[in-house]
This record gives C-alpha cells, sequence and structure tokens, in this order.
C-alpha cells in the first residue's frame, strides 16, 4: 500500500517503477526514474527528444531490462510472464504485419496471452469506427486506422494497466476525441493509464499526474495544478515544461528573432492588374 500526496489515506498503486537505471555502454540513458500510477488515474509522462521517455516506457513492459531499479505492475514483478496479462502497451510507430488482417492481428494478440477476447475486441472496434475494416490486409490500413487496431489489441484483454505512446499522433479530431473518451472510461473503471505525449496541452487538461523528464532524469512530477502553484510566472504546463528543463531563456530568445526576422520581411508587391 502507498500513500499518495494530497492526503485521503491510501490505495494500490498499478504501477509502480523504483529508481529505474538503463545504460548503453558508458552512457547511461535513464537515471533512478521512480514514478506510480494508481486505479483510476492518467499519468503524463513528458519530456523533449531524447529524455528518456520511450526506453522508460520499455522498461515498464518489460521489453527492455533495467540495469537497476524494478517494475511492479499489480504487484507482481514485469520481468515474469505472470505481468503479461496485467497491461496493454500501443507503441509509437510499431511496425505492424501488413499481410495479415485486422482480424487475424487480434486474433494473434489472443493466442499469445492464452485467451479468447473476440467478442469484446469487436466491440471495440467498432467503437473506434474500424469494425467494418477488420477482414482487409493491415497493410491497406491509413496511420490512424493502424494507431486504432494497435490500442483494441492493447486493452481488449482488460488489462490493469494501459501504456500508450504518444497515441494522438496522426488521429483526425473526431478520433482523438474517441480515444481520450475511451482512456477516461478506463480509467473511471479503475484502470491506470501511462502516457507518454509531447501534447502538453492534452496533458494539463487529461492527466491527473505529469511526471517530467530530461537528460534520463526525472525533473519535476506532481498534478498540473502542483506544478504550476510551484512556478508562479507559469501560466500553462507549457511554461512550466519549458523551465524545469532549462528551455525557458533559450526559447523565448529563439521567439524574440523570429519576431525580429519576420519583421524584416518586405510585404510582398501587389500583381500588376490585381485587384484591390
Amino acid at each position: 500500500m502507498t500513500e499518495r500526496r494530497g492526503g485521503g489515506g491510501t490505495v494500490d498503486d498499478v504501477l509502480d517503477a523504483h529508481a529505474l537505471v538503463k545504460r548503453y555502454a558508458r552512457t547511461t540513458v535513464l537515471d533512478r526514474v521512480s514514478m506510480s500510477v494508481a486505479a483510476g488515474a492518467i499519468h503524463g509522462l513528458l519530456g523533449p527528444n531524447g529524455s528518456g521517455k520511450t526506453t522508460c516506457l520499455s522498461l515498464v513492459t518489460g521489453l527492455l531490462e533495467p540495469d537497476g531499479g524494478e517494475v511492479l505492475v499489480g504487484g507482481v514483478d514485469v520481468a515474469t510472464p505472470a505481468s503479461r496479462r496485467l497491461f496493454g502497451f500501443a507503441p509509437d510507430d510499431l511496425p505492424l504485419p501488413s499481410a495479415l488482417t485486422g482480424r487475424e492481428y487480434l486474433v494473434l494478440h489472443d493466442a499469445l496471452r492464452g485467451r479468447d477476447d473476440r467478442e469484446r475486441a469487436e466491440e471495440l472496434a467498432d467503437l473506434l469506427r474500424i469494425g467494418d475494416a477488420l477482414e482487409r490486409p493491415v497493410g491497406d490500413y491509413s496511420h490512424g486506422m493502424r494507431r486504432k487496431l494497435q490500442l483494441v489489441a492493447a486493452v481488449m484483454h482488460e488489462p490493469r494497466l494501459l501504456v500508450l505512446d504518444e497515441p494522438f499522433r496522426g488521429l483526425d479530431p473526431e478520433s482523438a476525441t474517441t480515444l481520450r473518451a475511451l482512456l477516461v472510461a478506463f480509467a473511471h473503471a479503475g484502470g491506470a493509464v501511462l502516457v507518454a505525449t509531447h501534447d502538453l496541452l492534452r496533458a494539463e487538461r487529461d492527466c491527473s499526474e505529469v511526471t517530467i523528464l530530461d537528460g534520463g532524469a526525472v525533473v519535476a512530477a506532481g498534478t498540473p495544478a502542483e506544478l504550476l502553484a510551484r512556478h508562479p510566472d507559469a501560466r500553462t504546463l507549457d511554461d512550466v515544461f519549458l523551465a524545469v528543463t532549462g528551455r525557458a531563456a533559450d526559447t523565448a530568445r529563439r521567439l524574440a528573432r523570429l519576431d525580429a526576422a519576420f519583421a524584416r520581411t518586405p510585404t510582398p508587391p501587389t500583381p500588376t492588374g490585381s485587384r484591390s
């Protein structure tokens, strides 16, 4: 049982990642990163490119073995086969088998988990508006349809933890709205969500807590409201992000230079014979 900040007693953390370390040769890409996600929570993992977000997700889902620390999902070590049924993972830009139909891809996931979730998969595919495409080869799918198929595969076995890497990338507004509703419903039903994203506006609106990485380390963590309170000059989570990653001053200088550059750009001449 883990005490949650903000009072209100104790709850079980679905995800408990403690002091994670990952090294490649002499380079440390993740340095003692810890985070927890409780049932009912949507937790945002934020950071600039190269900050360690994808490596962190790979450790959380057991795709990589840490050089230090541990990951528990529902109290089960993620390194054990028993943990595989406790979480679902939709990575960013994972190549999908183009020769399989959408339905065959979902059946493959069923077989790998030793389950039969076909009815649930059909229901979710219809909700995400790809039900009519399940008989088509995945190679014919658009980017957005592939993302939806990945999500169905990740959630159809009713996991306790859902891990998503840039799930909104490439989705049209309607699909993004549906996905957001699915994540909120999943959390309200007692699931836990860990989502890595560059969309800070969405994270500020939807996430109950966020962790910000930079250089492989945690530079800030808390609820969006807590992070804003710690930075009185910040108006949005974007401002907090720039401050804690040390990019605020450089960004301000670049914006000033852009303003100056466009101020010097002469107005193009009006074409001869054009109408005002």
